[in-house]
């Protein structure tokens, strides 16, 4: 059994000047800085991080845990409180933890995301020229329904029932989340559906024991026509699923689309992957993909694939790649980490042709079929990025590409930088979700004589710390003549990794 919560006064171990702790474990602090997860936190020799506290503001909080190397807190009140604090409108938020930004409005949250920006350009020893980072964008739909796709994870409640939701703040459980703010409408009906749906149908989580089924359910939106395709991860197949898919697509007409993806992997990981890095999925019932449209191209995006969660801001991105990226007619362009070929086929319009590396395979198929049905000249392979980069090199040689990198959150994996130089681009537009990765990456082309002509960040996750951050990076000076024959455009064929 767990050990029974201490009480009393705190061990003399907390940072110098940190009030002692009294009774009801109260604490009057003043945070001084942002975490990287929206916390607020007081420095010392061991941090306290203050959930729904603010830097700057004079707070008394409640000691949640105290461990060995920093300590946890809720924030209770302020003796006067900061301007920029509002209530979360989620009676979810404390519990959720999804939302850590919600407790301020969208000035406040604008302030904190610049300011852990700017925390971590520095941790990473990133040297800007003035005027090169700019303001954040908004997203368009503001902090509310902006979501088009919800993750609803399966879990067991403290009396033992089936319980689907969101992962707890700082613990194992699951939290329902049936008036989710951040989702659309319709997203907010169809999991409450799954989730009463799959309890009907006796579809209980699974462990690691083999015992139950269902580990996640996702339901994705279409922004265009509002068709949501569900994905049900389970943990091992069950005849009550396809009952539960039948029931699901009876009750929501929004849903166009249900599929089962079988994942017996260890750890929380969604989707297991094959070799080929494939996401394998059975069709349940209806149509496999739904359609999305970014910057006036028509794209299908199905199970199992990455695309933006809010796809407003995407189409702002893909509009500012295209003005950044001051492609000239015939100049190559290529897109590594591509995923359905959104980008790719934005930048292929403009340029005359595109080509992207995405290692999985199925969101390269619906690439292809994309680029076929738009009829837009771009090409696509299916292979780990420093893989293909080599005969990328050869076949692109002197021809001088404009080159567009989205790494997950890692960041450029080992010797894909130097593979991207060996393109020899003259211009690589960084898109990142992971503003510590960038910087770290952005730091090594540095090195090597480039220059960083711009960093968008854009509020891709709006009430989170999170920022999508779009970063230009201009090549060493070209040779006027080397310039001008990489305006040749490069033969169309299969490039095979």
């Amino acid at each position: 059994m767990p050990a029974p919560p201490r009480r009393g006064p705190p061990r003399p171990s907390g940072p110098p000047g940190r009030p002692q702790q009294g009774p009801r474990e109260l604490l009057t602090v003043t945070p001084d800085a942002w975490t990287q997860r929206g916390e607020a936190v007081v420095h010392g020799d061991k941090p306290l991080l203050v959930w729904a506290g603010i830097p700057g503001e004079k707070s008394l909080v409640r000691l949640q845990h105290e461990g060995m190397n920093q300590g946890r807190a809720r924030w209770v009140e302020a003796r006067s409180p900061h301007p920029l604090r509002v209530q979360p409108p989620c009676d979810r938020y404390d519990l959720c933890g999804g939302c850590p930004l919600m407790h301020l409005n969208g000035e406040g949250q604008d302030r904190a995301r610049r300011a852990l920006l700017r925390d971590t350009f520095k941790a990473q020893g990133l040297v800007l020229d003035d005027g090169v980072v700019e303001p954040i964008v908004a997203s368009p739909l503001g902090a509310a329904g902006f979501r088009h796709v919800v993750k609803v994870i399966a879990g067991w409640s403290d009396h033992g029932h089936p319980r689907f939701g969101a992962p707890s703040r700082g613990t194992r459980s699951v939290v329902p989340i049936p008036d989710c703010h951040v989702i659309t409408p319709v997203l907010r009906e169809v999991m409450k559906k799954m989730a009463f749906l799959a309890i009907d149908h006796d579809l209980r989580p699974w462990s690691e024991d083999g015992q139950g089924v269902v580990r996640w359910m996702i339901a994705r939106q279409s922004s265009v026509t509002g068709e949501v395709l569900v994905t049900l991860v389970a943990g091992r197949s069950s005849p009550g699923i396809g009952r539960w898919a039948e029931a699901l697509s009876g009750e929501h007409a929004a849903v166009t689309g249900i599929h089962l993806h079988l994942n017996e992997g260890p750890g929380n990981s969604i989707f297991g992957r094959d070799g080929q890095g494939l996401v394998g999925t059975t069709n349940l019932l209806g149509g496999w993909t739904i359609p999305e449209r970014l910057h006036g191209v028509n794209l299908r995006v199905g199970p199992g694939d990455f695309y933006q969660t809010n796809p407003a801001v995407a189409n702002l991105i893909a509009r500012d790649l295209v003005q950044l990226a001051q492609i000239k007619p015939g100049v190559p362009v290529v897109d590594l980490y591509c995923g359905v070929g959104g980008f790719t086929l934005v930048m292929a319009k403009q340029a005359g042709w595109a080509l992207g590396v995405e290692s999985n395979e199925g969101a390269v198929r619906r690439a292809k079929e994309s680029a076929q049905v738009e009829h837009i000249p771009a090409e696509f392979i299916a292979a780990e990025v420093a893989e293909a980069a080599p005969a990328l090199a050869q076949r692109l040689a002197g021809r001088r590409p404009v080159v567009l990198v989205n790494p997950a959150r890692r960041g450029l994996e080992e010797g894909v930088a130097e593979a991207i130089r060996n393109l020899r681009p003259r211009r690589v537009l960084y898109l990142s979700c992971n503003p510590s990765a960038l910087a770290r990456d952005l730091r090594g082309f540095q090195a090597e004589g480039w220059r960083v002509t711009h960093i968008r960040p854009y509020d891709m996750f709006p009430n989170t710390a999170h920022l999508e951050v779009l970063a230009v990076l201009e090549a060493p000076e070209l040779a006027e003549d080397e310039d001008e024959a990489s305006l040749r455009a490069p033969q169309r064929r299969r490039v095979r990794a």
